[in-house]
């Protein structure tokens, strides 16, 4: 489901190029790992050595003098347990670069090599200053002038010590390493990483339903296993495509001129990318991690594909759309489904990536486990504190709360943590016809809103159809044309009187409060009862078409209160204007957690919403949306009206249609004012007004130096 929180890898933090920051994000976002044994993890990543040629590797190893076997037992030459070595990290660990390349050799036509403390850091599309300690690289690339993060197979870090400091350290800067390959490269499904802290060895995974690390194991005892897991890192690299190590053989890179490109290929189909529309889905290491192109087929046409990992046991979008489409059939009027048709994103195609004629699924990494099946999740430590810096957003991808730390790792993991099993998703891909630009990036206000009312009308047609949307945001409607289309039904869901009780389901910012809460929040007081009598048992909670209609409030609100006007952002001297006091209302509006009193506080207080809209926006903003505050008092009632029996809810036709019809007029109101304005965002105006701290360092100032580990 969509996070119950806004990623802290969409927030300020993350986005302010400062590698710690960055990290901290990603650490809090992850919360956990998977742990799990040695074998069962090296057994998924390629082909391991029988034991006639495992004796045979290690023979020849002896020869070649990487291995000695004596008196005093089977060990490696050059290297020793690195807590006994006075000597640097680095010349402790260099040995480490012909045991590796030794057992590498051994694997025919094996496409990686070892390459132990980089001279500099590896080039990235995202400014990353992050260099580890080492790295297996593609041979196909060995020769570039430069590494680039794209190549790197498996990054590795290193530590003389074991102790829970050195612990820590390891497991932030390769957790990093892997979230930076898989962010950074469309081309990657997944990819492996190695920590060796003094004697002990352990072997990571990062795909995009968790990220596993094995038991740790001896590198000085455990040979034998030490051996195999290179070979078969040598053994899942000998394919040319790679994908044994990750990479996908249905995405290709191209370079057109300066600018990167990618084909992907759809079923029979391949289509080239022209634009990135929305990638910051990828910067989750769990998740959908969802990036979204303008693309051309083969003929030239233009589409918007997504690739994106949907959870192993639902429906694809392209189904679910398919589904709401032949209920719309049954239960709309001709001209109606004529028109739903024209607000819904329009699908042409959608399949399951196929990788040597398999569905391409995160790996399980029990699956070959015979013996040892056991597994637990581990949780990160967030040591040291997440900073309480505050920082400004550069981009607005998503609303936040301004800075990372706003809330405590422990509220982070309320609703996150519900799996019993093993986490699964799968790779899919569908291609729209339309090709658009969502809601939040329309800078005139007047088609702003049309956009927003296109989207309303959608969902009053998916309501019709007995369906809730579930996830309706500034990402999911979209401005095609000059037509609002609603898109993402990734989690729509048919409304079944007969289903247990929801999950919390939403974008965080957009979420109704009664989702937010899992319960239903307008009811009537309780008359007196008698003291030996039972209360009514609760009926199970569910969303239905008045928490979508709140999401269209939450985003119609979130225009104004994270816009002005660009007259008044022009305007600096216009002291009747607070952009300070905006910002600080909007964090408050959109903290981006769940459970804060001050989002609740803004949607029911009634009268104080009527201040704050009139107080901090500017008087432009406000004349267009004055309405805010009764858009909120209609769905109040609506919620009184449809609570008034409970535990009978009633969700009649006369209700979906008074509400659909009041919450219409009153977009259709603030277009009719919204003329001529275009809007700025405040973070853009805030920025302008600040001075730069001495201790914050824009990434491209950055380049060029070599940094090691932030």
């Amino acid at each position: 489901m969509p996070a119950p929180f806004t990623p802290h890898s969409s927030q300020t933090d993350y986005r302010t190029g400062d590698l710690k920051l960055g990290r901290t994000a990603v650490l809090a976002d992850l919360g956990r790992y998977l742990q799990v044994p040695f074998n069962s993890l090296v057994n998924c990543v390629g082909a391991v050595p029988s034991q006639q040629v495992l004796e045979q590797i290690r023979d020849h190893l002896i020869e070649s003098e990487i291995l000695i076997d004596d008196k005093n037992g089977l060990r490696w030459t050059e290297f020793t347990p690195p807590a006994q070595s006075k000597a640097s990290e680095e010349k402790t660990f260099q040995p480490l670069g012909p045991i590796i390349s030794a057992i590498l050799a051994q694997v025919q036509n094996h496409g990686i090599s070892f390459s132990s403390n980089p001279n500099q850091t590896p080039l990235s599309q995202r400014n990353n200053t992050f260099r580890p300690d080492a790295y297996l690289v593609r041979d196909d690339k060995q020769t570039a002038p430069r590494t680039h993060w794209f190549d790197i197979a498996v990054p590795f870090e290193f530590k003389k010590e074991r102790n829970t400091e050195t612990l820590r350290d390891d497991e932030q800067k390769i957790i990093w390493s892997l979230h930076n390959i898989m962010r950074e490269d469309p081309c990657r499904r997944f990819a492996f990483g190695l920590t060796i802290e003094d004697t002990q060895l352990r072997l990571w995974l990062s795909n995009r339903a968790f990220v596993a690390a094995t038991k740790p194991i001896n590198f000085f005892e455990n040979i034998d296993d030490v051996i195999s897991l290179f070979y078969a890192l040598g053994s899942a690299s000998a394919s040319s495509t790679m994908k044994g190590l990750g990479w996908d053989p249905t995405v290709e890179r191209v370079h057109d001129g300066e600018e990167i490109q990618y084909k992907l290929t759809v079923g029979d189909e391949v289509f080239t990318t022209t634009r990135e529309l929305a990638t910051y889905g990828a910067d989750s290491m769990v998740g959908r991690g969802t990036r979204v192109y303008e693309a051309t087929d083969a003929k030239g046409k233009k589409v918007a594909i997504k690739d994106s990992w949907r959870e192993v046991e639902r429906q694809s979008e392209g189904e679910i759309l398919e589904n709401i489409l032949a209920s719309c059939a049954e239960k709309l009027k001709t001209e109606e489904l004529a028109d739903a048709k024209r607000h819904f994103v329009g699908v042409r195609l959608w399949e399951d990536v196929i990788i040597d004629d398999t569905r391409d699924e995160t790996l399980d990494p029990m699956v070959t486990e015979e013996h040892d099946r056991t597994w637990e999740w581990v949780s990160i430590d967030l040591n040291p504190i997440l900073s309480a810096r505050l920082h400004l957003p550069s981009t607005g991808d998503v609303p936040d709360s301004g800075r990372l730390s706003a809330f405590l790792p422990t509220q982070l993991g309320i609703v996150r943590r519900h799996e019993t099993g093993i986490p699964r998703r799968v790779h899919v891909r569908t291609v729209f016809k339309d090709v658009g630009v969502v809601v939040k990036d329309v800078t005139s206000l007047a088609d702003n809103l049309r956009c927003l009312s296109g989207g309303l009308k959608a969902l009053y047609y998916l309501h019709k159809a007995g369906w809730v949307h579930r996830d309706f945001s500034i990402g999911n409607v979209i401005w095609v044309g000059d037509i609002g289309k609603l898109g993402d039904f990734e989690y729509a869901k048919k409304i079944d009187s007969n289903t247990s009780h929801d999950v919390r389901t939403g974008t965080m910012s957009f979420m109704a409060l009664e989702v937010e809460s899992q319960g239903y929040y307008f009811l009537p007081p309780l008359d007196p009862l008698p003291f030996d009598t039972d209360l009514p048992i609760a009926p199970p909670f569910r969303m239905n078409f008045l928490h979508d209609i709140e999401s269209v409030w939450w985003t119609f609100t979130w225009i104004f209160f994270y816009h002005t006007d660009t007259n008044t952002a022009k305007a600096p001297a216009d002291h009747s204007f607070d952009v300070h006091s905006q910002w600080t209302q909007f964090q408050l509006a959109f903290p981006g957690a769940i459970g804060q009193i001050s989002r609740r506080d803004f949607f029911t207080l009634i009268r104080h919403l009527q201040s704050s809209c009139k107080d901090v926006l500017s008087k432009t903003c406000f004349d267009v949306c004055c309405h805010i505050p009764h858009f909120a008092k209609a769905l109040q009632d609506g919620y009184r009206k449809a609570e008034a029996n409970y535990p009978e809810l009633a969700l009649d036709n006369t209700l979906l249609e008074d509400m659909h019809g009041r919450a219409a007029e009153f977009l259709r109101d603030a277009q009719e004012r919204a003329m001529d304005i275009n809007l700025s965002p405040l973070p853009d105006l805030l920025k302008q007004k600040r001075s730069r701290p001495e201790s914050e360092s824009s990434p491209l100032e950055n380049r060029g130096k070599r940094p090691r580990h932030g």
